[in-house]
C-alpha cells in the first residue's frame, strides 16, 4: 500500500488488551441485509488535527483521519455495502463498527465472566484495611467521619481481629494491611499489638498508612519501617502553612502543624518509606494548591524526589460546605477542570509520573468490593465491610462472629445492567453494584470519567505524534506508542 493510502487509513496507537484481543478476535462478517452502526463503546474526541477513537471494552486506540468521523455519528445506520471501503472494513474488524442488532452489554458481560474465571484470585483475604481508631487530632471540615463519634479498638477487638486474620489469610503468603482512621497514630499501641500478633503467628505482611503526618516522631518513623512494615504513607495537604492550619483545625498537636508535617515527611523518606501527597482542592483554595505544588517541588529534590508522588483531588464545595461533606466524590464541573489542570502542572513539575498502564487493561474489578474474596475492611469496633467508605449495606459481619454468608451474598451480588446503562460508553469501566453510593451520582461520575479519559488520550496522542516525528526524522516507519505502556 502506498504512503498516501496509509495516511488515509486509521492508525493504530495501541492494539488494546491482549487478553481481550485473543478472546474477541476479528469480528465475524455480518448477516446479509444487516445494518452497520458505531459501537456504543467507541469513545471519540478531536485532538491535534485527528480524531481519536478509543474502545472502552477492547481498550484499542486509533487515530482517525477526519473524513471517517461520519462512521461514528450517533444513531446513524449504514448499509452493509459500507464495509467495501477499506477503512470501514478495518473499523468493523476491530469492533469499532458493529452489526446494528448487536447486544453489546451482553457481549461485555460474557467477556468479563470469561476473564474472571481465568483470573487466579487468592482463595483467602489478602488485603485488609484496618482502623485501629476513628479518633483524630485534626478537625478537618470535610471529614466524612464527622458526627460519627470516636471509637478505638479494645484489647478484645484486637484479639478478635488477629484471630480473624489468622483464619482468613492465605497460608504461606504475604498479606497487605492499610492502616486507616481517623488518625492511625492516635492508637499506635493497637498497631503494635496487631503486628506483634502477626509476627507471632508467622504471617508475613506489608503495609501502608493514611495519616495527617503530624504525630510522627523519629521513634514512630523507625517503628513504621522496621516493625509495622510500612512502605508508603499518604499525607493530605490543603495549602501552605496558614491555609493548612485553618482547614485542619488541630485540636491537639504541634504549634506549627505545616512545618511539623514537612519535617516528618523528610524523616519518613529518609527511613526509606515512600510518601504520597494528596492535595485537597475546592473553589476556595485553588491558588493555594498551585503554590503548594511549587513549594513541594523546591522542598523535595534529588534522591528524595524519587520517593515523593503528588496528586490533587477535588472536594465537594468550599469551606462553607456543611461538616461531614464527603471528599470522595466529584465537585463541580468547573472545579474538576481546574483539578485536572493542577494534576497536569504537578506532572510538568516532575512530582508525578503519568501512569497509562491501566488505560489499556480490561478491568474485571473496579473497587475492593468487586473482589470480596481478597479485601476486607475492619473498623474500630470490629465490623467487617467490603468498602473503605463503609456504607452499612456493605457490612458483612464482625471479627468476633465472622462473615455472615447472607450479608456477604447480598453485598456482593452484581446487579443487572439497567436499560439506561446498556448503551453507555463507560459501561465497561463502571461499578456493578446497585448498593454503591456512586450510583447516586452517576451523571457527575460520567462527566468526571469523560474528563479523565480525554486527558489520558491527549497525553497518549502526544506521545504517539512525538514518536512519529522522531521516526520520520530517522527515516523509519511509524510504530505504535511504546512509552509508558506495555503490550
Amino acid at each position: 500500500m502506498s504512503d498516501n493510502k496509509e495516511k488515509m487509513m486509521p492508525a493504530s496507537i495501541f492494539r488494546g488488551d491482549p487478553r481481550v484481543r485473543a478472546l474477541m478476535g476479528r469480528q465475524k462478517p455480518p448477516i446479509d441485509g444487516e445494518g452497520i452502526r458505531r459501537s456504543c463503546f467507541a469513545f471519540c474526541m478531536y485532538d491535534g488535527g485527528e480524531y481519536l477513537v478509543f474502545h472502552t471494552m477492547t481498550r484499542r486506540l486509533l487515530a482517525l483521519p477526519p473524513q471517517y468521523i461520519d462512521y461514528f455519528i450517533e444513531g446513524k445506520v449504514f448499509p452493509l455495502s459500507v464495509l467495501e471501503h477499506p477503512a470501514a472494513a478495518k473499523l468493523y474488524e476491530d469492533h469499532f463498527l458493529v452489526p446494528e442488532n448487536t447486544q453489546e452489554s451482553r457481549v461485555y458481560l460474557e467477556l468479563k465472566d470469561i476473564l474472571v474465571l481465568k483470573e487466579e484470585l487468592p482463595r483467602a483475604v489478602s488485603r485488609y484495611v484496618i482502623l485501629p481508631t476513628t479518633a483524630c487530632n485534626a478537625r478537618c471540615f470535610y471529614c466524612f467521619e464527622q458526627g460519627m463519634g470516636y471509637r478505638t479498638m479494645t484489647p478484645d477487638t484486637v484479639s478478635d481481629t488477629l484471630r480473624f486474620i489468622r483464619e482468613h489469610s492465605p497460608k504461606g503468603k504475604k498479606i497487605h494491611i492499610h492502616w486507616f482512621g481517623g488518625e492511625p497514630l492516635c492508637a499506635p499501641d493497637n498497631i503494635d499489638r496487631i503486628t506483634d500478633g502477626l509476627e507471632a503467628a508467622g504471617i508475613a505482611f506489608t503495609a501502608e498508612m493514611t495519616s495527617n503526618g503530624s504525630l510522627f516522631t523519629e521513634e514512630t518513623v523507625k517503628k513504621a519501617k522496621e516493625k509495622w512494615k510500612v512502605g508508603k504513607v499518604q499525607v493530605t495537604l490543603d495549602g501552605m502553612a496558614d491555609e493548612y492550619a485553618r482547614r485542619k483545625r488541630y485540636a491537639s498537636g504541634p504549634e506549627k502543624p505545616f512545618e511539623t508535617v514537612m519535617r516528618n515527611m523528610h524523616m519518613i523518606i529518609a527511613e526509606g518509606i515512600n510518601v504520597s501527597v494528596r492535595l485537597n482542592a475546592d473553589e476556595d483554595n485553588l491558588g493555594e494548591i498551585f503554590r503548594t505544588v511549587d513549594y513541594l517541588c523546591g522542598e523535595f529534590d534529588g534522591e528524595e524526589r524519587k520517593r515523593v508522588s503528588v496528586y490533587a483531588h477535588s472536594l465537594y464545595g468550599g469551606t462553607g460546605e456543611a461538616p461531614g461533606a464527603c471528599p470522595a466524590g466529584a465537585g463541580s464541573d468547573a472545579l474538576e477542570e481546574r483539578v485536572l489542570e493542577i494534576n497536569d502542572y504537578i506532572q510538568q513539575r516532575g512530582l508525578s509520573v503519568w501512569d497509562l498502564g491501566g488505560l489499556f487493561d480490561f478491568k474485571t474489578h473496579f473497587c475492593m468490593a468487586a473482589a470480596p474474596e481478597c479485601n476486607i475492611v475492619i473498623d474500630a469496633e470490629g465490623g467487617l465491610f467490603l468498602c473503605e467508605a463503609m456504607p452499612e449495606s456493605f457490612r458483612i459481619g464482625d471479627v468476633k462472629k465472622g462473615i455472615d454468608p447472607d450479608a456477604f451474598r447480598q453485598a456482593t451480588a452484581p446487579c443487572e445492567v439497567r436499560t439506561e446503562c446498556g448503551q453507555c460508553v463507560f459501561l465497561p469501566v463502571c461499578t456493578e453494584f446497585d448498593r454503591c453510593p456512586n450510583r447516586m451520582t452517576w451523571d457527575s461520575c460520567f462527566r468526571q470519567e469523560k474528563r479523565n479519559l480525554e486527558r489520558d488520550l491527549r497525553f497518549m496522542h502526544n506521545l504517539y505524534q512525538d514518536q512519529k516525528r522522531r521516526a520520520a526524522s530517522d527515516g523509519a516507519a511509524g510504530q505504535e506508542v511504546r512509552a509508558g505502556v506495555s503490550d
